[in-house]
């Protein structure tokens, strides 16, 4: 086989084939449901496809998206460098006998977050592991590789977490020195209500919390207004399943910022509060997905016009009282 030989052979393996692609949100904690969701995607691709098919398999996480791929996908150069790697060390650009065949599989982990870099791990299988050793390639060499990155990910969480919890903790310092230096009528007319000089603390961290959630709110809000929605009519939006997918997926997002902001403030000095707030957190993410898309059919049905800000305000400023409620209870 020549050079150009090659050349062919690569260039035809991906050229005008259509790719086959999935995607699915993972849960950050319930990773026996990561895997299963995992497994049946790959299992249904590999009862329906053939091995040269290309694809790409996106496990969608809170800060991050970590892609299942053939090598070549995205940069077929990248494929064209393997090959040649592989016949400097061989001398032959095929496998033979008892080799492995097929393209090797790629995961590549794409961070949202800047101050954490991105990264690919071409694995030691193939296409044709998975279609020909799925239980043992899927056990052995992929699960392992997409948990990785799935902890990578519990990472990022966690530092975004721990960064609001502190500007959390300034915010409440400068309220209660301002709460501190007013008189009663001041802090009546400022606040609404009588406010008790037992109260100052409570009240603080109240706003505290709420100017945190609102922060991530304003971001989540800005980006679907900025990078989805942009000049489309909502409900076209909504008609699109890939538009309308990520949509969720950032009110998944959202959701769980909230709820692990709260977990961090206030669960890492109470293990009870912390196994409280993971217990009900499935409940509250079932809660708020049900509103959000009854908020979408109104919206739609009504035809208003969207107002992102809104929209995440009024689905999840209720959560994040809630919540507030849930922290108290244990106080």
């Amino acid at each position: 086989m020549d050079i150009n030989d090659l050349k062919n052979q690569i260039n035809n393996r991906f050229e005008n084939a259509p790719i086959q692609s999935s995607a699915f949100y993972a849960d950050p904690e319930d990773h026996l449901d990561n895997q299963k969701k995992l497994r049946v995607t790959l299992k249904s691709f590999i009862e329906t496809q053939k091995p040269d098919t290309p694809f790409a398999l996106q496990v969608l996480a809170t800060h991050s998206e970590i892609t299942i791929m053939p090598l070549g996908l995205l940069d077929l150069n990248e494929l064209k460098q393997w090959e040649n790697e592989q016949r400097l060390k061989s001398g032959k650009t095929y496998a033979t006998g008892e080799e492995k065949t097929g393209t090797p599989i790629v995961v590549q982990f794409e961070s949202h977050v800047k101050d954490f870099k991105s990264e690919k791990d071409v694995l030691d299988i193939y296409t044709d592991d998975l279609f020909n050793h799925f239980n043992d390639t899927f056990n052995d060499k992929l699960w392992p590789a997409i948990m990785k990155y799935l902890n990578e990910n519990q990472t990022i969480l966690r530092d975004v977490e721990k960064k609001l919890v502190a500007e959390s903790q300034e915010v409440k310092a400068t309220n209660l020195q301002q709460l501190q230096n007013m008189q009663a009528d001041q802090r009546k007319e400022k606040i609404g209500f009588d406010l008790k000089e037992d109260q100052f603390d409570h009240y603080a961290n109240y706003i505290a919390d709420l100017s945190q959630v609102n922060a991530i709110l304003v971001s989540s809000a800005s980006f679907v207004k900025d990078q989805i929605l942009k000049d489309m009519p909502f409900g076209q939006m909504m008609n699109l399943p890939e538009m309308r997918n990520t949509f969720f997926w950032v009110l998944d997002n959202t959701f769980n910022e909230i709820i692990y902001f709260y977990i961090q403030a206030f669960g890492s000095t109470n293990p009870n509060l912390k196994k409280h707030l993971n217990t009900i957190r499935k409940n509250l993410a079932t809660l708020m997905r049900t509103d959000a898309w009854k908020k979408c059919n109104d919206i739609i049905e009504k035809g208003e016009k969207f107002n992102s800000q809104k929209f995440f305000t009024d689905v999840f400023m209720p959560i994040a009282e809630n919540l507030e409620v849930e922290v108290d209870k244990f106080k």
